[in-house]
């Protein structure tokens, strides 16, 4: 579960007059790498809806746990997350324990943005950003560099597409990307969503099974 926060969590608030050039998609997407790079939380939260992506991650995460449980001793935490999940009384009584992974994987990304981890040169810092509550979930999840690359852009108005790879410098995959920018009136642009993100957690939770 953690790897699949991790990656679609990877996959930036300042801005300029809404009267003022308005950055391009693409600007956008060279912040998001600037970001992992200069180990910089806030500048990822600029040009990513963290929470947005996060919250939609775990409703998707959680449909495809109840269709495909895992097979063998999975993990107990995870299951009974899980199970609390997609087993409720009512939606309104899952929403708490959804609102609180999704946070919690926003937590792990902006950690170890801050830390320097995802850019692959790690800082001794003592100010880093609180990592959650349920760090255990996320021990098996590569903290190696993360880098964006083969990054193509359609701009139709206030809305774009764009296909990239994420590139994980620990475990050498490469993740494909379908991501959707909206213009903001700040005047820059920002992901808000991933388009393959079911996909992208169907590849994950298949890792340990290669």
């Amino acid at each position: 579960m953690g790897k699949v926060f991790a990656c679609m969590a990877m996959l930036l608030f300042f801005g300029s007059s809404p009267t003022a050039a308005m950055e391009t998609p693409e600007e956008a997407l060279a912040g998001i790498q600037r970001a992992v790079d200069g180990n910089d939380p806030v500048l990822l939260e600029k040009y990513v809806d963290m929470r947005g992506i996060s919250a939609r991650g775990v409703d998707l995460f959680v449909r495809d746990f109840k269709a495909r449980p895992p097979g063998g001793e999975g993990d107990p935490l995870l299951e009974m997350l899980a199970m609390s999940l997609e087993g409720g009384d009512s939606e309104q009584g899952a929403q708490p324990v959804k609102l609180l992974l999704a946070e919690e994987a926003r937590k792990f990304v902006l950690r170890n943005v801050a830390s320097g981890n995802f850019s692959g040169r790690p800082v001794n810092r003592t100010d880093l950003p609180d990592g959650g509550l349920f760090s255990a979930l996320f021990t098996d999840v590569s903290t190696a560099r993360k880098e964006l690359r083969s990054i193509r852009v359609q701009r139709n108005r206030e809305e774009a597409k764009a296909t990239a790879r994420l590139y994980d410098f620990g475990n050498e995959r490469s993740y494909p990307l379908l991501l959707r920018l909206k213009a903001q009136p700040e005047g820059f642009w920002k992901v808000t969503e991933v388009e393959n993100m079911a996909e992208l957690i169907r590849m994950i939770r298949q890792e340990p099974e290669e």
